[in-house]
């Protein structure tokens, strides 16, 4: 086991491992014990009515066995806790409001003062936000910028694929414990962010499988470890706007993506710029409102430069000029066979003028002038 837990911190483990449900009744315990520990010692058969028989059940089966079974499920993948006041503790969580008194950590969390963007949007999203959401982040990677996300499906993935992309850092924030990675299919994912020197955490028990209360309390932390969010894509009444309202209620700068005005997920996105969050079209707008440039902007284009427009265009990047497009839609507006516009496209892949992005669509790469 890579660390050592005295009886304070032992028993603070254990509340915190017991079922959210019972979190403020806990918390109120240890206000009139006056500490974990004592909770620990005055912890008896009468306490059952009170707690309920599921959170009574963990509680005194945790501590007959001294809490065995959590320490062993930490210790399987090597993660570990951190305790709000102590040495290792983001200092970015502990002016928030209910910051976990223990927080539990697969890797490493970027340290002390450093920078960091939450981004955030929906799990059933547009190509659109995918590819921003991937290309704003690794924009923030390159510059060093901490990306912070929930690891969900949709938007969160793509922002913690694109700060790998930029090499940086990521750190995703779970509504599970951090031996239950969910969903499944970013397992992968989350590895990656590990091997690339990132973090996985938890407040929940190790082992804690994904509840769907858990999601809007954990969104808390996930606006907390940031300095500032950016909301790619969310309808108005969702779980992303719980994160926007601790961000606003956390002091956090909030920076919104603009979408097609009748998109559903571009709902919150105008309504939070309509109430004056900052505009967001690319990393470099996050870098110069949060005052973090450490060179001078570029400037970043979708169009032909002039030069290139002497020539005649070639008809794919004509129709992608404006916006990215499917193979479908590249088919009906070039006249080419599918055969045909495949060979092209995969030439000016090559050659670095198209990119291919999620759903069979493609786009032009930007270039910088």
């Amino acid at each position: 086991m890579m660390f050592e837990l005295n009886q304070e911190q032992l028993a603070r483990l254990w509340l915190q491992c017991a079922p959210m449900s019972a979190w403020s009744k806990l918390g109120a315990l240890k206000k009139r014990y006056g500490s974990a520990r004592a909770v620990w010692e005055h912890f008896t058969p009468e306490h059952y009515d009170y707690l309920g028989p599921e959170a009574f059940a963990f509680l005194a089966d945790s501590r007959s066995s001294k809490c065995s079974m959590i320490l062993r499920a930490l210790d399987e993948t090597g993660a570990y806790p951190v305790f709000y006041g102590e040495d290792g503790y983001p200092l970015l969580l502990m002016p928030i409001d209910h910051p976990p008194d223990v927080l539990f950590i697969r890797g490493s969390l970027p340290p002390p003062g450093g920078r960091s963007v939450a981004v955030v949007g929906a799990r059933a999203c547009t190509r659109y936000g995918l590819s921003q959401a991937r290309q704003i982040a690794r924009g923030l990677g390159q510059a060093g910028v901490c990306v912070v996300s929930g690891l969900a499906r949709g938007i969160d993935g793509a922002a913690h694929q694109g700060a790998l992309d930029g090499g940086g850092p990521t750190v995703a924030v779970l509504g599970s414990g951090v031996n239950q990675i969910y969903p499944s299919e970013n397992k992968e994912l989350a590895e990656r962010i590990l091997e690339n020197g990132g973090a996985v955490v938890s407040e929940l028990h190790p082992n804690a499988p994904p509840l769907a209360h858990h999601f809007p309390v954990r969104n808390r932390i996930i606006a907390g470890l940031s300095n500032a969010l950016l909301l790619i894509e969310a309808r108005q009444k969702s779980g992303t706007h719980s994160t926007v309202q601790y961000a606003l209620d956390q002091g956090k700068e909030v920076f919104a993506l603009p979408g097609n005005v009748d998109a559903p997920g571009s709902e919150l996105p105008l309504l939070l710029l309509k109430e004056g969050a900052n505009l967001c079209t690319c990393a470099q707008d996050i870098l110069s409102a949060m005052a973090w440039e450490d060179r001078p902007p570029r400037q970043e284009s979708f169009l032909p430069s002039e030069a290139e427009e002497e020539e005649p265009l070639d008809p794919i990047l004509r129709s992608l000029a404006l916006e990215e497009k499917t193979m479908e839609e590249l088919i009906r507006e070039t006249g080419m066979s599918a055969g045909e516009l495949g060979a092209q496209l995969t030439l000016l892949e090559i050659s670095g003028k198209v990119e291919r992005r999620a759903g069979r669509a493609y786009a032009l790469v930007r270039t910088s002038s």
